[in-house]
């Protein structure tokens, strides 16, 4: 498997094979069982989350971290289009508690874009929403 990839979302079965993928490069990076569960989850649920197996365009790029001695696996759920979404943070509570750090963003061509990332052998950490988005009234 590549270390690096991202797949388009069109339906529930894409969100499927990306969540499967998630979970081999969680493995192959040396996550435990029980993270690889949390970020395969986690992906799913935000692409959930995002409506991306209802149609709208969307993709999950997701990648090998090494940093400081660290291992990890980085996932971005990216909704491309600009209709309205609803990402008040309870929406988030539930991917959240399974990674170890989250970020929401806005791409400049427009959209949502949710990054997560499970460090090897770590708790789960830290939400922020960079800016923050309109209506939300989240911050960090």
């Amino acid at each position: 498997m590549d270390k690096s990839q991202t797949i388009i979302i069109n339906n529930e079965l894409d969100i499927i094979e990306a969540r499967m993928r998630v979970r081999t490069l969680a493995r192959e990076t040396g996550l435990d069982l029980f993270d690889q569960a949390r970020i395969s989850l986690a992906t799913s649920t935000l692409a959930i989350i995002l409506g991306l197996e209802k149609g709208s365009q969307g993709s999950v790029g997701m990648m090998q971290l090494h940093a400081n001695d660290r291992d990890g696996v980085q996932v971005v759920c990216t909704r491309h289009d600009t209709s309205p979404h609803d990402l008040t943070a309870g929406v988030l509570d539930d991917a959240r508690r399974m990674v170890d750090e989250m970020q929401v963003s806005e791409p400049s061509g427009g959209g949502v874009a949710v990054t997560v990332v499970k460090w090897a052998g770590r708790a789960r950490g830290r939400i922020s929403i960079d800016p923050p988005l309109a209506g939300t009234g989240a911050g960090n």
